[in-house]
C-alpha cells in the first residue's frame, strides 16, 4: 500500500499528450457546437450539437449511446450562447483537467488517467441517466466538472500534503480543500434542489474514492479512513488471489460440484487414446486438454 509524499507543481513542466489531446477535442466539440448551435436550430430547424452530444433520456431511449460519453465535451446547453462565464468555467475545467491530468499520467500512467476520466465518466454518465428518469426532467446533462472532480480526488490521494491557497492568500492542504469544495458544491446543489447534480457528484465521489483505494491500492488522505480502506485492499487481494488460483475444474450444474480435477482428467483421456485413439476424445475433452497444457506451459 504505497502513499505518495512527493511534492507538486501546479504548472506540470511537461504534458502528456492523452491530455493535450484531451483538452484540445474538448475545444473543438464545444466550440464548434455552440457556435452551431443558432444555425441548426434557426435556419435547419434541427437539434442543435450540443443537445445530440449531452446526455439526454430522449438521446439515450433512441440509443445515441454515445451521449455517455460525449457529454464530458459539451458545454452545458444555454439560451444565451457563448458568455463570459461560461468561457471561464470552461477554462478552469480544462486548466485542472491540465494539471491534475498530467500529474496522474506522470505518477500513474495514461492508463489511469483514461480510468477516472473517461471511465469514471461512463460511470456518472450512466448515473446521470437513471437520475433523469427518476426525476422524470427532460433535461440535459453535459460538462466535463464530474470528471474533473474525479481528477481532483485521485491528484489528491497522490499529494494529499501539497499546500495550495485558498482565495491566494490562505494556505491550505489540498486534501481538505478538494474535499471541502465538493462537500460545499454537494450542500448548495441538494439545498437547492438541483438534486441531478447531487447525485452525479456524490457517483463522481465515489467512484474516484474507490477507483483510487482498490486500483491503487492506496490509502486515502484521512487516517480514520484507514481501517476501512486496509480491508478494502485486503478483501481485493483474497478475491484477485482466489480467482487466479482457481483451476481450471469442471463443474455439475445441478450439484454445483467438481465433478474431476485437472490431473484426473488428463490420465482418463490419455487411457483412452491408449485404447480407442485419439479420434475417441470429444471436442470438449480436446479443448480441455488444450488449455490444460497451455496452463502448465
Amino acid at each position: 500500500m504505497y502513499q505518495s509524499q512527493a511534492s507538486f507543481r501546479f504548472s506540470p513542466q511537461s504534458t502528456p499528450k492523452i491530455v493535450k489531446w484531451t483538452i484540445l477535442v474538448t475545444l473543438i466539440i464545444s466550440f464548434i457546437s455552440l457556435m452551431s448551435s443558432a444555425l441548426f436550430t434557426q435556419i435547419f430547424g434541427l437539434p442543435s450539437p450540443q443537445y445530440l452530444f449531452s446526455l439526454t433520456t430522449w438521446g439515450i431511449d433512441h440509443f445515441f449511446l454515445w451521449q455517455f460519453i460525449s457529454y464530458l465535451f459539451i458545454q452545458p446547453i444555454t439560451s444565451g450562447g457563448i458568455s463570459f462565464g461560461l468561457l471561464l468555467h470552461l477554462f478552469f475545467d480544462l486548466y485542472l483537467l491540465w494539471a491534475m491530468g498530467s500529474a496522474i499520467v506522470q505518477s500513474r500512467g495514461k492508463k489511469h488517467f483514461l480510468g477516472l476520466y473517461l471511465g469514471g465518466g461512463l460511470f456518472v454518465g450512466i448515473v446521470a441517466y437513471i437520475s433523469l428518469h427518476i426525476l422524470g426532467s427532460p433535461a440535459s446533462y453535459a460538462g466535463a466538472t464530474s470528471s474533473i472532480y474525479m481528477l481532483l480526488i485521485g491528484w489528491v490521494f497522490l499529494f494529499p500534503e501539497a499546500r495550495l491557497s485558498l482565495f491566494l492568500i490562505f494556505p491550505i492542504r489540498a486534501k481538505w480543500l478538494v474535499f471541502g469544495m465538493i462537500g460545499v458544491n454537494l450542500f448548495l446543489d441538494f439545498s437547492n434542489g438541483n438534486f441531478l447534480y447531487s447525485f452525479t457528484t456524490a457517483s463522481a465521489t465515489i467512484f474516484a474514492y474507490l477507483y483510487s483505494v482498490l486500483t491503487w491500492e492506496m490509502l486515502g488522505p484521512f487516517r480514520q479512513l484507514h481501517p476501512m480502506e486496509e480491508k478494502l485492499i485486503y478483501f481485493k487481494r483474497k478475491m484477485r488471489n482466489r480467482i487466479q488460483a482457481r483451476p481450471s475444474n469442471i463443474y455439475d450444474f445441478k450439484t454445483g460440484r467438481v465433478t474431476i480435477q485437472d490431473d484426473q482428467f488428463i490420465d482418463e483421456c490419455l487411457d483412452k487414446i491408449s485404447k480407442s485413439g485419439k479420434g475417441s476424445l470429444t471436442i470438449i475433452e480436446r479443448l480441455r486438454m488444450w488449455r490444460i497444457s497451455k496452463k502448465r506451459a
